[in-house]
């Protein structure tokens, strides 16, 4: 397994979990006030949800790249459109964690994917 997907999973997995833990917590900071608890918890779940759909992408973006056959990608996504989740973010990311040279000029995405690989995760 390449070193550089190592890291992303870590990273994200470790962000995500973050997020989530977010979540669970806003119960006893916020628990009388419901707006408040509705907001915070639902914009901490959603973090996680965008890191999560970053990290599936951006995985099924190096698999594609390896000539994976489509039919076995879309069933390791569990669905018919890969483009929803191979989206150009999650390739300026691959970029980034694999050093490939952007066809566009570099994204935050691109460089703060290039920290990821060298430092880990």
């Amino acid at each position: 397994m390449p070193p550089e997907l190592l890291a992303l999973v870590a990273h994200h997995c470790h962000r995500i979990n973050a997020y989530l833990a977010r979540a669970q917590h806003m119960q006893t900071l916020h628990g009388d006030d419901m707006r408040q608890w509705q907001r915070l918890v639902l914009s901490a779940l959603t973090d996680a949800l965008a890191h999560n759909h970053l990290l599936v992408g951006t995985l099924a973006a190096y698999l594609q790249r390896q000539d994976l056959a489509p039919d076995l990608l879309r069933r390791y996504l569990q669905s018919p459109d890969t483009d929803r989740y191979i989206t150009r973010e999650a390739v300026e990311h691959l970029d980034g964690l694999t050093g490939a040279v952007p066809e566009e000029a570099a994204e935050p995405v691109w460089t703060a994917s290039r920290r990821i690989a060298r430092d880990g995760g």
